[in-house]
């Protein structure tokens, strides 16, 4: 499944055509995704990151995540997707990273966003959570942006490879959404 975020930017369900280019941002932005994501030191080989995929394409199937890669200009440039979901609950987590040339451009923004409805349209959900690391800056200023609730802070809520590291925990209900179209209609 292939979404389309604007005329450059796509986000395709993760399959195992993916690995060996998963790999290769890993291997190269090592400095850069290691600040923030637990799992950079265990992807050494490729053969790591095809048992990752796998996996990810079991989940997608049995609709516990959606995982996707990022494409701009048809160059894979991250991950995002919707993970931890809750049917009962109608819960979801987005979590998502980018090589650092990529960002600074809105490619997490636009896709959030579509990633939202999604969330809310297709697979129902009624609640979406964002944590990142209260210092990870340029994480946190994606659900801010978005307008979701910080809802307060996670003590000691991921390891992150010798610490544990406090999370910020945002929200976004799908009356959120609904108050927003609310306030766009109005302002026209």
């Amino acid at each position: 499944m292939t979404i389309h975020i604007d005329d450059q930017i796509r986000i395709e369900l993760i399959e195992e055509k993916h690995a060996q280019s998963i790999f290769q941002m890993v291997n190269e932005n090592r400095n850069h995704l290691r600040q923030w994501l637990p799992f950079v030191d265990s992807m050494q080989t490729v053969d790591f990151a095809q048992n990752f995929v796998q996996g990810t394409m079991q989940r997608n199937k049995d609709r516990s995540e959606y995982a996707y890669v990022i494409f701009d200009n048809n160059g894979m440039v991250g991950r995002i997707g919707v993970y931890k979901i809750d049917k009962q609950n109608g819960i979801g987590e987005i979590g998502y990273w980018l090589i650092e040339d990529a960002q600074g451009k809105g490619i997490v923004t636009k896709s959030c966003k579509k990633l939202i409805d999604f969330c809310f349209n297709d697979l129902k959900l009624n609640r979406i959570e964002i944590k990142c690391g209260t210092e990870n800056l340029k994480s946190k200023a994606i659900p801010e942006k978005l307008n979701f609730t910080k809802e307060g802070i996670i003590r000691q809520g991921e390891l992150l490879y010798d610490k544990f590291i406090d999370l910020n925990l945002y929200s976004f209900i799908k009356a959120d959404k609904n108050k927003q179209r609310t306030a766009n209609t109005d302002l026209r």
